[in-house]
């Protein structure tokens, strides 16, 4: 599995604007923009295990098996909603099943990982880069 280790992001694209475009509050889109977050990625069985660690040293951890609907803790403000992740070589898709809910798309290439959110009406594409820890 391309994504199994620990990763620390080191650089952002466009994450406030895409923040603001979609309708989140203004201080929130900014410390989005600016924060540092820990990613691990293990395998359990069958199931994929993805925790997140913000700036402030909260985690959210996603427990997920390909193809099969989760509850998903979404976001730096801990929304949920249902997904379905699917993971194709080094990708992994993480699809909202509502229409309109925002799509993440993690790729790795060697030892770099970018996150890509995009959603629907909204123009701007956020990226975070992230490295191997």
């Amino acid at each position: 599995m391309a994504f199994a280790g620990n990763w620390v992001s080191y650089k952002s694209e466009g994450v406030e604007e895409f923040m603001l475009a979609a309708g989140a509050p203004a201080e929130r889109a900014k410390a989005a923009d600016a924060a540092v977050t820990k990613a691990s990625f293990t395998k359990d069985g069958d199931a994929f295990v993805m925790a997140v660690t913000g700036p402030k040293g909260n985690t959210i951890e996603q427990r997920f098996k390909p193809g099969e609907e989760f509850t998903e803790t979404f976001g730096p403000i801990g929304k949920e909603r249902q997904a379905v992740a699917s993971i194709a070589g080094n990708k992994l898709i993480i699809k909202g099943v509502a229409a309109g809910t925002v799509v993440e798309t993690r790729e790795v290439n060697g030892d770099e990982m970018v996150s890509s959110f995009t959603k629907d009406g909204v123009s701007v594409v956020a990226k975070r880069y992230l490295k191997r820890a």
